[in-house]
């Protein structure tokens, strides 16, 4: 995290934090203001849902793109995401992808004291996607058109779920693009 400049601990970060937490508040008034509403009307049409889209947007163009930041060419699988048809290729592209990363830090010294480094497991589950672009979007393009996160953060595939590790300095960008997956196919691990 601190090669692409992602320190959990920085004031952007916290600065990004808050903002989050201000636009999902927006966001739940926003939802209880057109269930309060005898007319009902559209939620895209309240204040609260129009601030929370500018804090929203606020915080993508703080980030600038994440397309690059976490697919490093070192690490990136032999084939195409698009080929990915079927359990055994996402096995074996998981377990490239593990296997590159140990090599290019085993070499590495690496800080010891800090074990509780935090962040939360993300899950995505590939034969559920409808690849509609709108977690790319909303994510910044943490996740990409399939909705498949970044591979510098894979850590494992099971029954069928891909399993990634999102560091704290990024949760909120997870988030963005998790609200808007209408099929659920990524999620948090509980």
């Amino acid at each position: 995290m601190k090669a692409i400049g992602m320190n959990a601990d920085s004031d952007d970060i916290r600065q990004r934090v808050a903002l989050y937490a201000q636009a999902e508040q927006n966001w739940e008034e926003a939802q209880q203001t057109v269930k309060r509403s005898w007319l009902h009307g559209k939620i895209t049409d309240t204040k609260q849902w129009q601030n929370a889209m500018a804090l929203l947007k606020q915080i993508r163009d703080s980030l600038g793109p994440m397309d690059r930041k976490l697919r490093s060419t070192e690490l990136k699988p032999r084939f195409g995401l698009d080929a990915f048809t079927d359990d055994a290729l996402w096995e074996e592209a998981v377990a490239e992808v593990v296997a590159k990363r140990s090599r290019l830090t085993a070499d590495k010294s690496v800080e010891k004291s800090d074990t509780n480094v935090g962040g939360r497991l993300l899950l995505y589950t590939p034969s559920e996607n409808l690849a509609c672009g709108a977690a790319e979007a909303s994510s910044n393009e943490f996740f990409d058109v399939n909705n498949v996160p970044p591979w510098d953060i894979w850590v494992d595939f099971s029954e069928r779920t891909l399993v990634s590790w999102v560091p704290p300095a990024l949760l909120d960008v997870a988030q963005m693009g998790i609200y808007v997956n209408p099929e659920e196919c990524i999620r948090w691990a509980r």
